[in-house]
């Protein structure tokens, strides 16, 4: 047990300063900059953290064993820096973007070159961005386990063994090592709350200032530090992200999929199981949520706001395999013996972590609606469900539709959870792992490119209507 989480923890900061290391720069060019392709490049940042983590992980096992990369701990680390990069970014890019750009021009026009101004004004102002991103992405690390089934090897990480003991009905072991995990999430998710809260005042930062920083402010260096992460990332994330789509063969297709065990219909029933879950709970996610964001953002609980705010993330933390085992507990024989493992147990762990993804668009947008409009109607003698109906929901649709895309991305995509409490029946995440783990390639491989391109279309049409920019937990 303890070396699984050792395994786990070095996995995870590994690649986290990969991702920090390769995503500084980009983070600085999508905000500053401004070149053709600017969008392109933002919606492929984004790509990999919306795509099944078991077909991103098979298709970058499938890339690097072009160069004798076989499963182990470093395919493992090149699996967790594609998939946690873009929470690196998005949060860096999010804190540059509340840097007043006359802070830093006021430095230069005094003379200090880019490096320096970097150091005393920039980072200060947004470390605390930085910090907030390697703590998302540490914690998405230390809970990935469909990426990881696929590209272990012999390597054993903590979700996996819950996993393992969850199958083997040793469910002491399985609830103490989730609890550890559970644990280390809540106090990572502490710390990130805190950092969002905190009143940020710039502060001096690194007052040595050597002679040679004017040097490497110089644009040959700065341009080639972008021209490097670039290439960084198209070489570690995005090429062997999508690297499957080359790997479709008919011929060998037809021979697999039509056999004698049919994996046709297999790939199908799992399909269709993970449409069903995937919009069986979105709608549970906004009948619930809908209610539940109205209260976030307009009732005054005061620090009792602030406890559901906390809470409402809490799944975003905790290690999927370590929620679903709880879930599994909760509502299973174990517990109030409400559902056996099978698809309605994989539906309530699926509402678990995918109502977060519902609530916070939504609240966002409701943050946005003029009350004013709403009493006026009010006066005008309208019904609150009038009110509603008629100002209120068309104002805050494009959050809805927003949140019920992401919430059914987030279900699609699922593996670890659903592993727990699964039973007889498999979604295309679990279907893909299967395949691999039996060498179906072939199969696994379409499998992949369907689940890849249905989300590359969720992405493109949660972009369009995205109704803000997130924030940070």
């Amino acid at each position: 047990m303890l070396s699984a989480l050792w395994e786990s923890f070095s996995i995870a900061f590994i690649a986290v300063g990969i991702d920090i290391i390769i995503g500084f720069p980009i983070a600085i060019l999508l905000t500053r900059g401004n070149f053709p392709g600017k969008k392109l490049l933002d919606g492929l940042v984004d790509l990999p953290m919306a795509v099944p983590t078991s077909a991103l992980g098979f298709s970058i096992m499938i890339f690097w064993a072009i160069f004798n990369i076989t499963p182990g701990k470093i395919l493992i680390i090149f699996v967790h820096i594609a998939f946690t990069y873009p929470y690196i970014v998005r949060n860096l890019k999010i804190a540059i973007e509340k840097v007043n750009p006359l802070l830093e021009k006021a430095a230069m026009t005094l003379s200090a070159s880019k490096l320096t101004v970097f150091k005393t004004i920039s980072f200060p102002l947004i470390r605390e961005g930085l910090v907030a991103g390697a703590i998302l992405a540490f914690t998405r690390s230390l809970g990935e386990t469909g990426a990881t089934m696929i590209c272990a090897g012999l390597i054993e990480t903590a979700p996996i063994m819950v996993v393992g003991l969850r199958k083997q009905t040793y469910f002491s072991s399985a609830s103490f090592l989730s609890l550890i995990l559970i644990l280390i999430s809540l106090c990572l998710l502490v710390i990130v709350k805190l950092l969002a809260r905190r009143n940020v005042a710039q502060k001096e930062f690194w007052q040595i200032h050597l002679k040679w920083e004017k040097y490497l402010s110089k644009p040959i260096f700065t341009r080639g530090l972008k021209i490097f992460s670039g290439l960084l990332m198209l070489i570690f994330i995005l090429i062997p992200s999508f690297f499957i789509v080359t790997q479709i063969a008919p011929q060998l297709l037809g021979e697999e999929l039509f056999g004698a065990d049919n994996k046709w219909a297999h790939l199908w029933i799992s399909l269709v199981n993970s449409f069903q879950i995937g919009f069986l709970v979105v709608i549970i996610d906004v009948l619930i949520g809908l209610p539940f964001a109205f209260i976030l953002t307009r009732e005054k609980w005061g620090k009792i706001q602030n406890i559901m705010d906390t809470i409402l993330d809490i799944p975003l933390t905790i290690p999927s395999a370590a929620l679903g085992f709880a879930v599994f507990l909760f509502w299973g024989p174990a517990g109030l013996n409400f559902a056996q493992p099978g698809f309605f147990m994989i539906i309530f762990v699926h509402m678990t972590f995918t109502f977060p993804y519902v609530v916070r668009p939504i609240a966002a947008t409701i943050k946005t609606v003029k009350i004013g409009h709403e009493e006026a109607s009010a006066t005008l003698g309208a019904a609150p469900l009038t009110t509603f109906r008629k100002i209120t929901l068309p104002a805050i649709k494009n959050g809805i539709i927003a949140g019920m895309i992401a919430a059914f991305t987030r279900s699609l995509g699922e593996t670890g959870a659903t592993l727990i409490v699964m039973g007889p029946d498999r979604t295309i995440p679990v279907q893909i792992v299967d395949w691999v783990e039996a060498n179906a390639f072939p199969s696994a491989a379409l499998a992949s490119v369907l689940v890849i391109l249905l989300s590359a279309v969720l992405l493109f049409l949660l972009r369009i209507i995205s109704p803000a920019k997130k924030d940070s937990l």
